[in-house]
């Protein structure tokens, strides 16, 4: 059974590492979240060891950047994690046979413009399909969704394969609304037959990065917003985790009109996504 809390200072002397998730749980993308930014700095207060574990196409870098601009001191965390990453070292290396095999020419999707995310790969972009061996998914525009589709179906039939530096399939916006991510594309070019090399929550292969950092004898809590990426993610890897409801869930959870009708919903989501919390939370706060 999931057991509701309304502040973490609850339970936080029962761990000793924390899995952060961003969007959603420490910002909304433009903002900081400041009650949770409060709670990082408590457990920092504690000597707890603190880790950003995102779905972010960005480097590491990137994120740092990020971060600073949202008057959150990236310091406060003992590492990061990042899908983008996870993916340029990848790349980098090319030390397995998936990568070694790739190619150099891709054609990208992105959100924004991330050029140092290129540095040092050798990378050859191009804007045709035809001349691409491979595509790099690092981002969507909710606009051109029509234009991936037709690129995909030429993918599929060139059986080229697709990386998905980030697969959420939704973010939520500052004003609550709801858009599709990166995840969604890949999982349409897996239904038209495409190959697809998926980086990030829920993979075994990144909780195993993050691991090798980590202690095999601390106790570890995921905190994040979405129940298929972060909590099933964290079940699957064998820890702990808190369910941020004020996420990407926020909207169908708000219809409910008193806790008993949450109780429910919350229940059939769990259902719904294979996915139960240890804990959940309206939003973090300490």
């Amino acid at each position: 059974m999931t057991q509701m809390i309304s502040h973490l200072s609850e339970i936080a002397d029962g761990y000793d590492t924390f899995l952060v998730d961003q969007w959603g749980v420490l910002h909304n993308g433009n903002t900081a979240y400041n009650s949770a930014v409060e709670v990082m700095h408590k457990l920092k207060r504690k000597g707890k060891e603190l880790v950003i574990l995102s779905n972010s196409s960005r480097r590491v870098i990137t994120t740092r950047q990020s971060m600073k601009r949202m008057a959150i001191d990236p310091n406060l965390f003992n590492s990061f994690a990042t899908s983008g990453e996870e993916v340029w070292q990848a790349l980098y290396h090319r030390d397995d046979r998936f990568y070694a095999n790739l190619g150099t020419k891709c054609i990208v999707f992105q959100w924004g413009k991330d050029p140092d995310f290129f540095d040092d790969l050798g990378l050859e972009i191009v804007n045709d399909i035809e001349n691409a061996e491979f595509i790099l998914l690092n981002g969507t525009e909710k606009h051109r969704f029509g234009e991936y589709e037709t690129i995909l179906h030429r993918a599929a039939e060139l059986k080229l394969p697709l990386i998905c530096a980030n697969g959420d399939f939704v973010s939520i916006t500052p004003d609550g609304e709801l858009i599709e991510c990166p995840g969604v594309i890949a999982k349409m070019y897996e239904t038209l037959g495409g190959t697809v090399r998926w980086h990030g929550k829920p993979t075994a292969e990144t909780y195993r990065l993050v691991f090798e950092n980590i202690s095999t004898e601390t106790r570890v809590l995921a905190i994040g917003d979405s129940l298929y990426h972060d909590i099933g993610g964290a079940a699957k890897a064998g820890v702990d985790s808190l369910f941020i409801m004020n996420g990407i869930h926020r909207p169908k959870l708000s219809q409910c009109s008193n806790d008993q009708n949450i109780n429910t919903l919350l229940e059939t989501l769990y259902k719904e996504y294979k996915a139960h919390p240890t804990y959940a939370s309206k939003q973090l706060v300490w």
